[in-house]
């Protein structure tokens, strides 16, 4: 099976912080690796009580977290990735799903989403949380942009390098939204 590693981005808010590394916990499939990115958060207790997650303090850039996207798939060591922002929400089976697409052949998986949630879309109107790719070519897209729209920037140049792209038609992603 394809191992997965889920980047964290979090800033200046602990209580989203701890609410999404909640949330991973109740994943029915867990992640083979979790880095936390942050900034400005006290993580005093909060590494305690999720000692398999690698935390990383990280600047804020004033980039809406591109930085810290880009120094997680640096540090990601699983054949897939997948970004998860403190702000949003997912579906307790948004990797199990997922991941049952995820094998050799297959690029990127992405899914439906909150904004968009009809039943087909194309990947370019992905926002930073739906999908998982390879980090071999999420990589090779480079998260290089630090403007707004550079989410969407990367998803056109990963979706230019990729290969095989599996659609799975679920809202499992919800876009700046906490349940």
């Amino acid at each position: 099976m394809a191992s997965i590693t889920i980047v964290v981005t979090a800033h200046a808010d602990s209580e989203n912080l701890v609410r999404i590394l909640d949330e991973l916990g109740k994943q029915t499939q867990k992640p083979d690796e979790i880095i936390a990115l942050c900034s400005e958060i006290n993580l005093d207790g909060i590494w305690q009580r999720f000692p398999w997650v690698r935390f990383y303090e990280e600047p804020n850039l004033n980039d809406w977290g591109h930085g810290k996207r880009a120094k997680g798939l640096d540090l990601a060591t699983s054949e897939y990735v997948a970004w998860f922002n403190h702000d949003d929400s997912y579906e307790q089976g948004f990797i199990e799903e997922m991941m049952k697409l995820a094998h050799g052949a297959v690029d990127v998986i992405y899914c439906g989403w909150n904004k968009i949630p009809t039943p087909s879309f194309a990947l370019e109107q992905s926002t930073s949380g739906n999908y998982i790719a390879k980090t071999t070519y999420a990589r090779q897209a480079g998260y290089t942009d630090r403007h707004y729209e550079a989410d969407g920037t990367f998803i056109n140049r990963l979706a230019a390098l990729s290969g095989k792209i599996e659609f799975l038609p679920k809202v499992l992603y919800f876009h700046n939204e906490v349940k």
